[in-house]
């Protein structure tokens, strides 16, 4: 294989598996081995022969918020109470391999104009494909919608699952805005549908806060938005957050005993707030800096329950990085947000802004770290970080003013 078959066919072809693949990969250990081997190592390949140039990533002030972040929490390792060598290769390592799957999705949708549209579709149908097959074989064993919905492999986690599943339901909201046609449109309204119910059937109280959260400022944005296309877009919305009102109250009233599902009153709630008051503790003593990346964040609440992280990734990096490293993730947030919601007439980044502000809302109420190895999270916040900071950058595709709905694939 020569350096332009790499560029052109491999490369695209297992970034796409690899993102398709949090849906079928038996396990993280699994597809992060995928990652190393089939995305990182050619990327840098052609980092080395000078093929791919990432100079121009630093004109994104998100990409120089989002770097200084990375840098500065491997750093906090040296004022951690252990510190091995494991512990720098370990953590080195994830903050290269962040940074290498920001630049080849940069790469990817700078190399080819329609590929994040194409990406986009795989996504949504791959994982309708696979929630319709998830909730039929685990329904066929356990009462339906009373129990809670695991799936399997990387969706076995309900938080997880239902996470990737907003995403997926923001892109299909994205489409059926795009499309032209009823019978599209129809298309993509059966795939958001399909991500709902997994969603509620999951009965991940975060995801579903911060999807409604998300729709909500989508919504507002979309009014901001002037002109003849813009009101046809507003109203195209407006019909879709009623359906989506629509499917939930049916959810609701075929199903009544839905109300009572423990999920509403679930005790996880109360066990956050003892983990999170016992951890503030560990904070002031080091609340500016933290107490490093090694830092023991095991809590045991007072019916005996034990936990190993803080389920925040918030007042997890508060406790590993302190003030600093909490005002750098929130910064990088906002800067996000800010470059996508300020160019409100160009759907492909206000659509990536929203996701931008559904992950940072889902890391909230659960998660560790954000320098970790290849996990579901890294879908849905790193990945349409990597869809803002390209719109970041001057002539890449994304930057432009508008794409219409021929575009979408």
């Amino acid at each position: 294989m020569n350096v332009k078959h790499l560029r052109q066919y491999f490369l695209p072809a297992s970034y796409t598996i690899f993102i398709l693949g949090f849906f079928f990969f038996p396990s993280s250990k699994f597809l992060s081995n995928f990652y190393y081997l089939a995305v990182a190592f050619p990327f840098v390949i052609l980092i080395l022969m000078k093929k791919v140039y990432l100079r121009s990533l630093f004109s994104s002030r998100t990409f120089l918020l989002l770097t200084i972040y990375l840098v500065y929490m491997f750093c906090t390792l040296f004022w951690a109470d252990s510190l091995g060598l494991a512990d720098l290769s370990k953590y080195g390592r994830r903050v290269m391999y962040i940074l290498i799957f920001i630049g080849v999705t940069i790469h990817l949708t700078r190399s080819y104009s329609t590929f994040i549209q194409r990406l986009l579709v795989l996504l949504c149908c791959t994982g309708s494909i696979v929630a319709v097959a998830t909730i039929v074989l685990y329904y066929r064993q356990n009462p339906f919608p009373s129990t809670r919905l695991f799936g399997y492999g990387l969706l076995h986690n309900p938080f997880k699952a239902s996470s990737l599943y907003g995403i997926i339901a923001i892109a299909c909201i994205y489409f059926v805005l795009q499309q032209r046609t009823v019978k599209m449109q129809l298309l993509y309204v059966g795939l958001l549908v399909t991500s709902l119910s997994y969603m509620l059937l999951a009965q991940s109280r975060g995801p579903l806060l911060a999807f409604v959260v998300s729709m909500l400022a989508w919504q507002l944005s979309a009014w901001l938005l002037q002109g003849e296309r813009h009101l046809n877009h507003r109203n195209k919305l407006l019909v879709v957050l009623v359906l989506i009102s629509v499917v939930i109250s049916a959810l609701f009233i075929f199903n009544p005993e839905y109300f009572n599902l423990s999920f509403l009153t679930r005790i996880s709630s109360r066990h956050r707030l003892e983990m999170w008051e016992q951890l503030f503790v560990r904070i002031k003593d080091a609340p500016l800096l933290g107490h490093g990346l090694t830092a023991d964040a095991r809590t045991t609440t007072s019916d005996g329950f034990l936990y190993i992280h803080p389920h925040s990734v918030y007042v997890g990096t508060l406790l590993y990085g302190g003030i600093v490293g909490l005002s750098l993730v929130v910064s990088i947030v906002i800067s996000a947000l800010w470059q996508g919601f300020k160019r409100l007439g160009t759907p492909i980044n206000l659509t990536s802004a929203t996701m931008v502000l559904y992950g940072a809302l889902c890391i909230g109420p659960n998660g560790n770290m954000l320098i970790h190895h290849v996990k579901p999270f890294w879908l849905f916040f790193w990945f349409p970080l990597a869809l803002v900071v390209a719109s970041e950058i001057p002539g890449h595709p994304l930057h432009g003013e508008y794409m219409t709905p021929d575009e979408t694939g």
